[in-house]
């Protein structure tokens, strides 16, 4: 880092921190700075949200499907018995129903041809 004389100086331990970019070490002669830094670059995670939209179902469905695909053992399994008790909900109230909705469609076709 050159100072305001336009001598060069080593870096304060702030500046270190802060400084994005290949710098030479004090007492280094190999030139081998660019790889120490490469080696020594910590790198930070990040988090991605992801909207769904501001529906309530699509956002309910999208947390759903995060639990049970990224989530830990526990939010997975409580993932899995919704999904069960869904299935369950479905396969013995909805299937009864367009089971009873199609006859009623059958018996209404039926007294239309024996009415006429």
């Amino acid at each position: 880092m050159a100072d305001n004389d336009g001598n060069v100086r080593e870096m304060t331990r702030t500046e270190k921190n802060f400084y994005r970019g290949v710098t030479i070490d004090a007492g280094s002669t190999d030139g081998s700075s660019e790889e120490n830094f490469r080696r020594e670059k910590k790198y930070s995670t990040r988090t991605a949200y992801v909207s769904y939209g501001s529906n309530f179902f699509t956002r309910l469905l999208g947390s759903f499907l995060t639990a049970l695909l990224k989530g830990n053992r526990l939010a997975q399994i409580g993932a899995f018995l919704i999904g069960l008790a869904l299935a369950a909900l479905a396969f013995f109230v909805a299937v009864p129903i367009l089971f009873f909705l199609l006859a009623l469609g059958i018996g209404f076709v039926l007294w239309s041809k024996i009415s006429r």
